[in-house]
């Protein structure tokens, strides 16, 4: 099979993020990029040179919204993995592209998927932060229970790096007896535990699988308002008071970070299934 090239990867994410966009204006669904990807688009109107994916994030009843939508409308190149409709062994959603396929050594639990994007549900958090952390705690927990359920080999101790791997490996097994084979029912679980505060009157909202004690509450009122925003040739949507979310994430953000703070995908492997589905413009690129 052929490798995918970067500028093939950075294409075929720009499609998908275009399709996105494009769902969420005809729906009237709120999203906002996020993470490095919006990084990127304040700094550079694009990629963060050493990216390689697109983040996306939604509230609660606007990412169940687009789940809703891309479950049936998803064209045959696209698969929404999804808990409801694929197996799935994160709490969030991608959508990944079916001409394309991922090896890795480290990280094979989403070893049948394709090169991809990623959509991140924000849930309530409670306002009193000890008990935010204690939820965050038992959610981490519900979702190692998942991640160990995956019942293909060595999976569940999908990591970025050898020594997170080795633990995983040695230190999740028991888990991974118990719960081999159950992420179905897991994954519900963990999706119906995350929306607990959803329907409290809290001030704050996040990913709520997200590390402890760091980028962790952000205030509601962040993701009322959005607009567009120039990122490579396309024309998306961040939430427009961007400021104090990307500083809770990356402190004084315009500034470069650290060498070593510069992460990417590069575990990841992207190959073609088919040369002949190659699209003529990403020929051209080679």
């Amino acid at each position: 099979m052929k490798e995918v090239t970067k500028d093939e990867l950075r294409t075929i994410q720009l499609d998908m993020v275009a399709y996105i966009d494009q769902i969420c204006r005809k729906n009237n669904i709120a999203y906002s990029i996020s993470a490095g990807t919006l990084l990127g688009a304040i700094k550079y109107q694009g990629y963060i040179p050493w990216d390689d994916d697109i983040d996306l994030m939604l509230t609660r009843p606007n990412y169940n919204k687009l789940m809703e939508v891309l479950m049936q409308e998803c064209p045959e190149k696209y698969s929404l993995l999804y808990y409801k409709v694929h197996e799935a062994y994160l709490p969030m959603a991608k959508l990944y592209d079916n001409r394309t396929s991922v090896t890795s050594v480290l990280d094979t639990l989403n070893q049948t998927s394709g090169i991809f994007i990623d959509i991140f549900p924000l849930d309530s958090l409670p306002d009193d932060k000890a008990e935010g952390e204690t939820f965050k705690k038992q959610i981490r927990k519900e979702v190692t229970h998942l991640t160990a359920s995956a019942p293909h080999g060595l999976s569940y101790a999908s990591s970025e790096k050898w020594e997170y791997f080795i633990g995983k490996l040695i230190l999740w097994f028991p888990y991974h007896i118990h719960y081999f084979g159950k992420y179905r029912t897991l994954a519900e679980k963990v999706d119906n535990l995350m929306q607990k505060y959803n329907d409290k009157d809290t001030k704050y909202c996040n990913y709520v699988f997200s590390p402890p004690k760091r980028t962790a509450y952000f205030d509601k009122n962040l993701f009322t308002e959005y607009e567009d925003i120039p990122f490579e040739q396309l024309t998306l949507r961040k939430i427009k008071n961007h400021a104090p979310y990307l500083s809770e994430l990356y402190g004084d953000y315009m500034q470069p970070p650290r060498k070593n703070q510069q992460r990417n995908h590069d575990y990841y492997h992207w190959y073609w299934k088919d040369e002949n589905n190659i699209p003529s413009s990403s020929s051209e690129n080679d």
